[in-house]
């Protein structure tokens, strides 16, 4: 009896955490914002250990995606803006919105 609820009990949990991460990866589809497309768990950090440098691996998405993009490390969603318009909006007219955003350094 207690072994089939444990089991009842870990199987609710494994539904639950995979419809999070469905729900995850799904973040920048339900917005329509396009990007590439993210493998279970890792997202699109696969992507990054095929090339020498993130860079280039942004670079090509912004070719084939336009200058707006998202793109996940592990579930954590990065939004990529490579349009100036779009980004004198972020910095001066909303800044009070986007002043606090993590730094990512090309190297």
């Amino acid at each position: 009896m207690l072994t089939s609820i444990l089991i009842a009990i870990f199987i609710v949990l494994v539904v639950v955490y995979l419809w999070h991460i469905h729900r995850t990866y799904s973040y920048f589809i339900r917005l329509g914002i396009p990007g590439p497309p993210t493998t279970f768990f890792f997202g699109n950090l696969m992507n990054f250990l095929k090339t020498k440098r993130i860079s280039s691996c942004i670079k090509e998405w912004t070719k084939k995606y336009g200058p707006v993009f998202g793109y996940f490390e592990g579930h954590t969603p990065i939004l990529v803006v490579s349009d100036l318009n779009i980004l004198q909006d972020m910095f001066i007219k909303a800044f009070s919105n986007f002043h606090s955003r993590r730094e990512y350094p090309f190297c």
